[in-house]
């Protein structure tokens, strides 16, 4: 415990350095948000024991920090390789997808779109999240990058850009699978597939695929075929009959069938050879549980154990738990902070708010409610109980963040003076045209 203790707050002394200006008050921000389940707006957080600083500090502290963010994703990065466990075939599990943050009234708030959630669509901004699966057991996500989506770009084209920089960040020996929902696969994500980075990606039921080109005969002449036959998923008479078949069946009588198709690709990139891997499940009586399958496109090495294998997709919804718990647990949404970029190290903060109880995970005592039931044996305590007993493990580590110094009594406004309105701007929508 000791040694985990000292790499949290190591963890601290490094994060508090990305922080320019203000990094005293942008630092204790992060600790009174992961100790602050309840808050319900950005001001409400200074009520923490751990904010030391008064509630004008939150705004202001917001408005005048900077943060590294280059320095502090290679910071994450790296920190993501040495505390997470999960691995399999040697890969480390990467999960990418984007949460939106309504901004439905907020008209002086520039470069609002209307965005896709879980209600539907609403008016604001959206975040893409990237980040590491940490445990074999539990939902806990270590973030690594995080970028606003603005609104002259699509989720596909910023998540691209964050498995770039994913792959020049980390180590040379490290190899990751990168999982995401069907609107990932496109051509500028299988542009960062190789063999440090394999993409499990679930595809669309009617996409279209080919298999190899036929091998030329001696002689023949006439450019090489790029695309051999034509598989079209939504047509059961194009897919042939499959490489790999494997069956799984549970205690209860129900079972799993996976079918592997080997060696197909698209038609934007007929050099990049993948699987197309079919998952259906059936009850114990031999009837569909749903009503199509689930495909999914794995551009990694063809012989896997596809039984055990297809279930690295599921850990993709590892990263919606993060942006439930930030969003109910850690007021990510909540805040109401007038200017985009307040909003964007906002986000920041939260995410590290949400690493401080990643890493704390292993000090914390099972602080459940007395109606939950406690934690099995050697798993970890969820983020919510963490945050329970965070309190506690701030004690033990400590804060790198300096005390704040009196200051005397602000003069204010000077007699007279009275702002200018703030310009107003309007909701972007995009069309075929404009997207």
């Amino acid at each position: 415990m000791y040694q985990i203790q000292e790499a949290l707050s190591r963890f601290r002394a490094e994060v508090y350095q990305v922080f320019g200006a203000s990094r005293d008050a942008a630092f204790e921000m992060i600790d009174a948000i992961a100790s602050s389940p309840h808050a319900r707006s950005a001001v409400e957080v200074s009520d923490s024991p751990l904010m030391r600083r008064s509630y004008a500090s939150v705004y202001k502290g917001l408005e005048r920090t900077r943060i590294d963010e280059d320095s502090l994703r290679m910071l994450l990065v790296q920190q993501a390789d040495e505390s997470g466990e999960l691995q399999v075939a040697g890969y480390m599990i990467q999960a990418l997808d984007h949460s939106p943050y309504p901004r439905q009234s907020a008209a002086t708030v520039e470069d609002r779109g209307c965005v896709h959630g879980a209600d539907g669509v609403v008016i604001g901004h959206q975040y893409s999240l990237l980040g590491r699966v940490m445990h074999e057991t539990g939902a806990w996500v270590g973030v690594e990058d995080c970028e606003r989506i603005a609104t002259d770009q699509t989720p596909v084209q910023v998540g691209a850009e964050q498995v770039a920089r994913l792959r020049r960040t980390s180590a040379s020996t490290c190899k990751h699978i990168i999982t995401a929902d069907c609107e990932y696969l496109t051509q500028d994500m299988l542009d960062q597939a190789d063999a440090r980075t394999e993409l499990l990606i679930r595809l669309k039921s009617n996409r279209v695929l080919f298999q190899r080109p036929v091998p030329r005969t001696p002689g023949q002449r006439g450019r090489p075929s790029k695309h051999g036959r034509r598989i079209k998923l939504s047509d059961a008479r194009t897919l042939g009959k499959p490489d790999a078949v494997c069956t799984h069946v549970a205690d209860d009588g129900e079972w799993v069938e996976i079918a592997v198709f080997k060696g197909v690709h698209f038609r934007s990139h007929p050099d990049l050879h993948g699987c197309v891997i079919r998952v259906r499940a059936f009850h114990a009586d031999g009837r569909r549980k749903f009503a199509r399958p689930m495909w999914l496109y794995w551009t990694g090495p063809p012989d896997m154990d596809w039984l055990t294998f297809w279930r690295v997709y599921l850990k993709r919804f590892c990263i919606e738990s993060v942006h439930q718990f930030t969003k109910n647990s850690l007021a990510w949404t909540s805040a109401r902070l007038g200017y985009t970029e307040r909003e964007e190290r906002w986000t920041w903060l939260v995410m590290l708010a949400y690493w401080q109880l990643l890493l704390s995970a292993p000090l914390a005592a099972d602080a459940h409610r007395p109606w939950q039931k406690p934690m099995s044996p050697g798993r970890l305590p969820t983020p919510a109980r963490v945050q329970r007993d965070y309190w506690r493990i701030f004690l033990a580590v400590g804060t790198p963040a300096l005390p704040p110094k009196p200051r005397g009594i602000s003069p204010g406004r000077p007699p007279g003076y009275q702002p200018p309105p703030r310009p107003r701007f309007q909701v972007i929508v995009k069309t075929k045209n404009t997207s």
